[in-house]
């Protein structure tokens, strides 16, 4: 049996260091692995963080901790733990942290081809 061609398969959140993760309104924290056509993210935002710029990359994620919102041009929805959030490509879209906690949230979308 000859080896399979695809990338490294884990990503050990406990031992990846944490890099800064800055984007006007939401300035955090992210520990990123980028593997068979994929990014993975596990970020960690601030109370209030309030993303000024809209964003066009469609994500799927999971909410660890804390509470935010996700802004759609025609709609809001609020997130919490035990949440999961998928939003389409191509969909103008931003995030609101609650004032009260950090968040927590782990993110999934394509590389760039």
């Amino acid at each position: 049996m000859g080896k399979s061609n695809y990338d490294h398969v884990i990503f050990d959140t406990k031992n990846e260091p944490w890099t800064t993760w800055s984007k006007p309104g939401a300035n955090g924290q992210v520990k990123i692995f980028r593997s068979n056509g994929k990014r993975l993210r596990l970020l960690e935002l601030p109370p209030s963080f309030d993303e000024q710029q809209w964003c066009l990359i469609g994500h799927q994620g999971f909410v660890i901790e804390g509470r935010f919102t996700i802004i759609f041009d025609d709609a809001s929805f609020d997130c919490s733990p035990g949440m999961a959030f998928s939003i389409p490509d191509g969909v103008r879209h931003r995030s609101k942290g609650a004032p009260n906690s950090r968040t927590i949230v782990f993110v999934v979308d394509d590389l760039a081809s």
